[in-house]
């Protein structure tokens, strides 16, 4: 590790500028790699853990004013120790900082509502307080630790709301968590300095094909006709954007919904209770199969060519 004073002397005897020096103390800053940066994480979050357990267990004995009083301490805290850290230019202690503070706002939100019995009937409500009180935390991260954590906490509070609104429907979730794919993708694009667009970008993308799954198994006529349509839809815009990983993805998920759809009228048309029956769906459920591997072979084929 570069040592400040010696970078000093260099400075001082002009072997060096003094924003070369800058950029050297950066660079040893965000040295590292991903696995330290990952064991520091998991070192604040273990801490963390450690300070919880610690009070829960002692949790009866301890005043609800002193609770606030630390609680509130700790904000403040690491607000001030990332600010501190940002000023210093040691950006990825700073980012720490502003993870840690993520978790105080849930951890003060929690306790408040403990402290004050705030909670009612609306689960979804301290999950919304959360991520809109640490909204502003994404626009001060320069990196996407803050985003790790921020974006799944927002999937999950939409999951929930939506669970609560009484017209629920997969359908629901599939559109809001396109639209968010879309957005994190414009925003990586456009806006690539702002980490939280290609973390949204995939955990979006993850949840829409998670839900998408739980839709084609729902088995019924509806649900693997838009189902299908979806697949097609999506697989022509990646397409046309060259993103064959994902037409790849759609490739899979279009071997799914052939053995959904060969459950379905299986079941339905009762294939299943006659040996012709039986005939009929293994010849269809073949023609289906090979269907979907000659398009991933289609697909292979044109990748290649436009590598």
């Amino acid at each position: 590790m570069f040592k400040v004073k010696q970078l000093d002397k260099l400075v001082k005897a002009g072997i060096i500028t003094a924003e070369q020096q800058k950029q050297i103390l950066a660079y040893d800053d965000s040295s590292g790699g991903f696995v330290m940066r990952a064991l520091n994480l998991l070192g604040i979050f273990t801490i963390g853990v450690g300070v919880i357990s610690l009070v829960a267990s002692n949790w009866e004995y301890i005043g609800d004013n002193l609770k606030l009083i630390v609680m509130f301490a700790l904000l403040f805290g690491a607000a001030g120790m990332a600010v501190s850290n940002k000023l210093k230019e040691q950006d990825n202690r700073a980012e720490k900082w502003l993870v840690a503070l993520f978790l105080f706002v849930g951890a003060a939100i929690g306790l408040v509502i403990q402290i004050y019995q705030l909670s009612g009937n609306i689960m979804h409500l301290p999950f919304a307080l959360w991520w809109a009180a640490t909204l502003p935390l994404l626009f001060a991260a320069k990196k996407k630790y803050v985003a790790w954590f921020w974006v799944p906490l927002f999937l999950v509070w939409y999951a929930m709301y939506a669970f609560d609104y009484k017209t629920f429907g997969l359908e629901k979730f599939l559109v809001v968590y396109a639209a968010l794919y879309a957005g994190g993708w414009l925003l990586s694009k456009y806006k690539p300095d702002f980490v939280v667009g290609e973390v949204l970008r995939r955990d979006a993308c993850f949840a829409f094909y998670l839900v998408l799954a739980g839709y084609i198994l729902w088995l019924n006529s509806l649900h693997l006709t838009i189902s299908a349509l979806i697949l097609l839809l999506t697989s022509g815009v990646y397409h046309y954007f060259k993103d064959y990983g994902k037409v790849r993805l759609n490739i899979k998920f279009a071997g799914l919904w052939v053995f959904s759809l060969y459950i379905y009228l299986g079941g339905k048309i009762g294939l299943f209770s006659t040996g012709i029956g039986l005939i009929i769906s293994g010849v269809l459920l073949i023609a289906l199969v090979k269907g979907v591997v000659k398009w991933s072979k289609l697909i292979k084929k044109e990748e290649k060519k436009n590598a």
